[in-house]
């Protein structure tokens, strides 16, 4: 039987490298992004913005007839910025892509999963919370798990939330150009933190996890029978996970000294 796949954020380098390995499996891979056009022709490929309401009625709409095995979801933007500069304006923005947009598909896609299917959503080590000047972005992918996994409490369907460290592809050079506002904004109280968050980017760019490594995990997963409900890929998100098992406290303790050293290495 032919398996069906769904891919949100198609665009995105990670979800390139992921439905290069699902096509050598012979999946029928059904792309959307708000770039159509940058994948060959046995991709099945359809216009999407995850924060457009009408957009996801139109393509219910086109999905009558298809049941999918699977959905994932790639979709995301990163926003930054310390907590006591953040405005709603750009919480609101950040929460309407990696939230908003994860309910979206809740509604109005995860109907059209066969009986055994699955959704799977692509987080972050951000979840887990722990990184300063982040807050909004860590803030959504908490909330996107918690929402993935009482929706799977509610409606049997079978999710998966995979949390990826720092990956080396355009996305960080996207999220420098979406907080160039923010992290210009002159502030001598955070003038030091700024600066390394945007050199600390511009190093995951270059030298994160590889995508290609990243993507074939992700298949991998797609292909089995019972997955776990959650996937830590690569050894910050490993690492990142353990901070879930020590007192909040030490955490904070831990995660001052470390951006300290850091901050005071790139001086």
């Amino acid at each position: 039987m032919d398996k069906n796949i769904l891919i949100i954020a198609s665009n995105s380098e990670l979800a390139l490298e992921t439905i290069k390995e699902l096509k050598s499996k012979n999946f029928n891979i059904y792309a959307t992004s708000r770039r159509t056009g940058l994948i060959d022709e046995h991709v099945h490929e359809f216009y999407l913005d995850v924060t457009q309401e009408m957009d996801f009625i139109h393509l219910k709409e086109k999905f009558y007839n298809i049941k999918f095995d699977t959905i994932i979801n790639f979709a995301g933007i990163a926003i930054a910025g310390a907590v006591e500069e953040l405005n709603e304006f750009e919480l609101k923005k950040q929460l309407e892509v990696n939230l908003f947009g994860l309910l979206r598909i809740i509604k109005y896609f995860c109907p059209y999963l066969k009986e055994n299917g699955k959704l799977i959503n692509v987080s972050s080590m951000a979840g887990y919370g722990i990184f300063p000047f982040l807050s909004p972005y860590c803030i959504s992918k908490a909330a996107s798990d918690i929402l993935l996994n009482l929706y799977s409490i509610e409606s049997n369907v079978k999710v998966v939330s995979i949390r990826p460290g720092a990956v080396a592809t355009k996305f960080w050079d996207s999220s420098l150009e979406l907080n160039k506002g923010i992290l210009e904004e002159k502030n001598e109280k955070f003038e030091a933190e700024k600066e390394f968050l945007v050199k600390n980017a511009e190093k995951n760019s270059l030298k994160a996890l590889n995508p290609i490594y990243a993507g074939k995990k992700i298949a991998e997963i797609v292909q089995l029978k019972n997955p776990k409900s959650v996937y830590n890929i690569g050894l910050d998100a490993k690492v990142a996970k353990l901070t879930r098992f020590l007192p909040q406290d030490m955490v904070n303790f831990l995660i001052k000294s470390i951006l300290k050293t850091r901050i005071s290495r790139k001086k």
